[in-house]
């Protein structure tokens, strides 16, 4: 017959993308002794963002100063909470609404502090409370989502 493989993990961004380069990567400096705390991937403004886990919605908000429009999904089952900030549009999601993987949870944007910068995704891991670097887990769900 054929060989199927099920994957917990999905990439997000659903059409051609990039990346910011070095000033979009973990940990990069930010002015006032900040540093980043996720990666970006660039896309077409309005591009479909999609659920890297299955989880619920544990956060939906909009930060003027940082993040604008995004929405924070808890992974189903660990201790991994998934960040999407800079989305064009408030998430159709609410809190406490579960969402599976592969599931679009909103649409690249330029919100909050991303105004001047190309459309992007600000994709933060944590785990245990924590950032994470998301980078090796992104190119990993890239290669076969």
């Amino acid at each position: 017959a054929g060989d199927v493989r099920l994957r917990g993990h999905f990439f997000p961004v659903r059409a051609p993308h990039g990346t910011r380069g070095a000033v979009g990567e973990f940990r990069a400096p930010r002015n006032g002794g900040r540093w980043h705390k996720g990666f970006d991937i660039t896309a077409s403004c309005g591009t479909p963002l999609a659920a890297a886990r299955t989880g619920v919605v544990v956060r939906r908000a909009f930060d003027p100063r940082l993040d604008g429009n995004f929405i924070v999904i808890k992974g189903l089952r660990e201790r991994r909470w998934y960040w999407y900030s800079h989305m064009a549009r408030p998430s159709r999601l609410r809190k406490g609404d579960l969402v599976h993987v592969g599931e679009i949870v909103g649409h690249i944007g330029r919100t909050g502090n991303a105004g001047s910068t190309p459309c992007h995704l600000h994709f933060e891991l944590h785990r245990k409370g924590r950032p994470i670097d998301p980078a090796p887990y992104l190119r990993s769900w890239d290669r076969y989502s």
